[in-house]
């Protein structure tokens, strides 16, 4: 039993196809497919259904030992590197492409001017999607929506971000001193979708307000809603920080009561914090306000 080959093995659970286990572990399909071969001729089992690429019942508890060994692996690589006292090495931050966008560019400016030897590599995904990469041992830190309520995950809360309602700026809500859901009506609205967990927090939020939205637009991108309020096709509620300056546009609006959305930093609980990541966990404690995560 080989790293190479419990690594090849992991990748094969956990992308469900060999092709793409071959493509994450930088290897060609047959030697992934001799890699798993040789597994299964140590153990004596069969580990892996060849035509779903799904575990057998033995390869699922080998699947989570040998994933729990290359993390424990890799963690050790990481902590004998970091012994060396050099600001070096890598670091890998996972985010929303919205966090990225607006909270994220000076914190990565300060940081790689105070350690331009590391190497960081941000990878941009939907929260629950940066959890499970965290989890996995793939990404150092996550830049999230809170609470994530993972028993395996380290959390710590930055700042909680406020909703508005966001309308072209010549609508008639602006003409109102205060809107509530009433005054909504049939007004078309431009929201998240579903799948991220803003837009899930806020449909949670109608549901319980006794609210029935009439929805003309589900995207993933706060910048689209943006575009298609400032072309007049309807409303949305939105976190305070995606509303740059400049956007003449747009105007935003306060309703009581709309939920605020927590942001936070994630990492493993069993994992060793590099110098790199130490680092930068300490630029975001720093953090007062900055953008939404979807």
């Amino acid at each position: 039993m080989t790293l190479d080959g419990l690594r090849c093995f992991c990748a094969l659970v956990e992308t469900g196809s060999f092709r793409r286990a071959a493509e994450q572990v930088f290897r060609s399909q047959p030697a992934v497919s001799q890699q798993i071969k040789a597994l299964e001729r140590e153990m004596g089992q069969v580990l892996v259904d060849r035509r779903t690429g799904r575990p057998s019942a033995q390869g699922q508890t080998l699947h989570a030992r040998a994933a729990a060994i290359l993390r424990a692996v890799d963690a050790l690589a990481r902590e004998m590197a970091d012994q060396d006292g050099a600001n070096t090495g890598e670091l890998r931050l996972g985010t929303s492409d919205t966090t990225a966008m607006y909270l994220l560019p000076p914190h990565v400016r300060r940081f790689t001017a105070a350690m331009p030897q590391v190497r960081l590599v941000i990878t941009n995904r939907a929260s629950d999607a940066i959890a499970a990469q965290v989890l996995r041992g793939e990404l150092d830190l996550g830049l999230v929506t809170l609470p994530q309520n993972h028993p395996d995950l380290a959390e710590e809360a930055l700042f909680r971000q406020r909703l508005v309602l966001v309308t072209p700026r010549n609508h008639p809500l602006t003409r109102r001193k205060a809107v509530d859901w009433r005054d909504l009506g049939d007004t078309p609205l431009l929201l998240l979708d579903a799948q991220t967990r803003t837009g899930a927090v806020l449909r949670e939020h109608f549901r319980r307000a006794g609210f029935t939205p009439q929805v003309m637009l589900d995207s993933g991108s706060f910048e689209v809603i943006k575009r298609y309020i400032a072309e007049g096709a309807g409303v949305s509620f939105l976190p305070e920080a995606v509303l740059v300056r400049g956007e003449s546009r747009l105007a935003r609006l306060e309703m009581p009561g709309l939920p605020e959305i927590g942001i936070g930093v994630i990492w493993r609980r069993d994992a060793y914090l590099t110098r790199p990541a130490r680092a930068f966990l300490e630029l975001l404690r720093g953090v007062g306000d900055g953008g939404g995560d979807n």
